[in-house]
């Protein structure tokens, strides 16, 4: 079976992707990936070892605007574009995770009459999978109170399809002898201490200037009760506060291999894309998330049922503050309720999505 799998733009979409399309392969299918020249897809795509078909970026405003006028045009040429790619390579599937470059190929599989697959990540769906779902023959879900559902198909609650680093990682972290090497490697990577504690601060591959710009003005303040690894977003680094980085607070820009950085994580800072928290629960890592506040609030919602479980601990955006930090986040640095928090996320049951998600391509052959 021929496969072709749409994803673009973030971590949060492309991650996703890459993990269903190694079990795919894994199965015996050709997967072909459809993203843009500009995204972090034109990076992680061919590191992958995928073969990447760019096409041009879309954007689907949601506000009146030029792109909005634009829209029509660069969406058929997108459209007829991969109605020709569908043709030549014999797609059998057409396998989407949302966002721009999702929405072409979902229309382009209707007029060629390919079966289509969404797999949305987020508590709240997003307009292309909306699209998709229309027609698709199956509809995989990482959150059960999405509200989207094949019209014409199944729909299955599948969880996130997750990276196999990531994976293996979370067997590691079960194992004490496996996870004290991990932690001994990444740790001496960083430059930090394996014995102490250590928060890791991501806005995720973009980065988030406000959690960078906050969280290190309050470094002092956490290194008194913990190491940091900062990890800002390419060309974040400027959002950092002066005379933060030492010997117990180091700043990276990106960190290609995640795994890595979590190895060591006690406690994480970061957003709530679906991806980082679904990768979060698997592995067990408590953390405080500050929602990005634009878009339809589906990050809130994706971290809801880790936040009522008190896994995790929210502060909105508009709140996250220097005192914010001291009040809300250095208490949490101990290491009873550390292991309370991460006994909850174990027990959630959260795992890998990726071969759940290849079970309903192949079922809706």
């Amino acid at each position: 079976m021929k496969v072709l799998a749409a994803a673009g733009g973030t971590a949060g979409h492309v991650n996703p992707m890459l993990a269903t399309a190694d079990q795919l392969a894994r199965r015996g299918h050709e997967v072909l990936a459809v993203g843009t020249r500009t995204g972090l897809e034109a990076e992680l795509v061919p590191a992958a070892g995928l073969e990447l078909y760019p096409i041009a970026r879309i954007p689907l405003p949601r506000k009146p605007s030029g792109d909005l006028f634009r829209l029509p045009g660069r969406l058929k040429g997108a459209v007829d574009d991969l109605r020709g790619v569908l043709r030549d390579r014999s797609i059998d599937a057409v396998l989407g995770f949302g966002g721009y470059v999702s929405a072409p190929a979902y229309l382009a599989a209707r007029q060629e009459n390919v079966p289509v697959i969404v797999q949305e990540q987020n508590a709240r769906p997003g307009i292309a999978n909306k699209l998709g779902a229309r027609w698709a023959k199956g509809v995989a879900l990482t959150f059960e109170q999405t509200p989207l559902k094949a019209k014409n198909g199944m729909t299955r609650v599948t969880g996130l399809p997750l990276r196999a680093e990531i994976s293996k990682l979370a067997d590691d972290l079960r194992d004490e002898k496996r996870a004290r090497f991990r932690r001994e490697v990444a740790a001496a990577r960083f430059g930090l201490n394996p014995d102490e504690s250590i928060v890791l601060v991501t806005g995720g591959s973009s980065g988030a200037q406000r959690i960078n710009t906050v969280f290190s003005q309050a470094g002092n303040v956490i290194n008194s009760h913990a190491q940091v690894l900062h990890v800002t977003g390419k060309g974040k680094l400027t959002d950092i506060a002066d005379g933060t980085e030492g010997e117990r607070y180091r700043l990276v820009e990106y960190v290609s291999d995640m795994e890595e950085a979590y190895a060591i994580a006690d406690l994480v800072v970061t957003r709530a894309g679906a991806g980082m928290v679904a990768e979060l629960a698997a592995l067990g890592i408590p953390a405080v998330v500050v929602p990005l506040p634009i878009g339809n609030g589906e990050q809130y919602l994706n971290a809801k049922s880790a936040i009522d479980s008190g896994a995790f601990t929210h502060i909105s955006n508009d709140e996250f503050s220097p005192e914010a930090v001291r009040s809300a986040i250095v208490p949490l640095l101990d290491t009873a309720e550390l292991r309370r928090r991460r006994e909850i996320l174990l027990a959630s049951g959260v795992g890998n999505g990726a071969s759940a998600v290849a079970d309903l391509v192949e079922e809706s052959m």
